[in-house]
């Protein structure tokens, strides 16, 4: 092996091992902190100058494309898998508690669900997941598990108040648990009064998790 070529692979294997390293600081530092971190925090995680993190990723939005998409796709199989449960209300509460697990342990990406800090999900995601939650609550509804005027949009409020909630107390992490339990239980049918405003129609439901900054960039 000539010379020449040995610092070029060391070059290499440098530069992968930094990329390794960034993403890893970035999926720790997210998970934690949200989405407001910030590249230099990334960068002080990892034990690195921010230089090297502007060397691996164009954006601090690069890191978080490259990061949650397969956290994503991942929720979606979840989606799927709920789909197939037989019984129409457990398929319900399997999705938001499983959902809601993957949450707790990631601030970030429970706010791409809630498209805070200018991020979103893309249309794909948002299609399937619109479409998951409407037959989910279709399903509940034909089979009278569902108080009336409840619509697959009460999701997103749910998971907006159990963002409140994930990480309030160290000494109850699962704290979340008892207030989405008090939640689903807001979703059985039930003999009492009508509910007091309309849920939110599809399309604010929508633009909330696909918020203008992130719509125009997938243009």
């Amino acid at each position: 092996m000539s010379t020449d070529q040995q610092p070029v692979r060391a070059k290499r294997k440098d530069a992968a091992v930094n990329g390794e390293r960034l993403v890893q600081a970035a999926r720790d530092v997210f998970a934690r902190r949200g989405l407001s971190a910030t590249l230099e925090d990334i960068a002080r995680q990892a034990g690195v100058g921010v230089g090297t993190v502007y060397r691996n990723f164009a954006s601090k939005r690069e890191i978080v494309e490259t990061l949650y998409s397969a956290a994503l796709d991942s929720v979606l199989t979840d989606m799927r898998s709920a789909l197939k449960i037989d019984d129409p209300w457990l398929a319900i509460a399997t999705f938001f508690e499983t959902t809601a697990t993957h949450q707790a342990r990631d601030r970030g990406l429970c706010e791409l669900f809630l498209g805070r800090e200018g991020f979103g999900l893309n249309e794909r995601i948002a299609d399937e997941l619109i479409d998951g939650l409407s037959a989910l609550f279709t399903r509940a509804h034909a089979a009278g598990v569902l108080r009336a005027g409840v619509g697959f949009t009460d999701a997103w409020p749910i998971f907006a108040m159990l963002y409140g909630i994930y990480g309030v107390s160290d000494e109850q992490p699962e704290l979340w648990r008892r207030y989405l339990q008090l939640m689903l239980d807001g979703l059985r049918a039930v003999d009492g009064p009508p509910l007091p405003a309309p849920a939110l129609d599809e399309a604010w439901f929508r633009a909330a998790m696909i918020p203008k900054s992130a719509a125009a960039k997938a243009e």
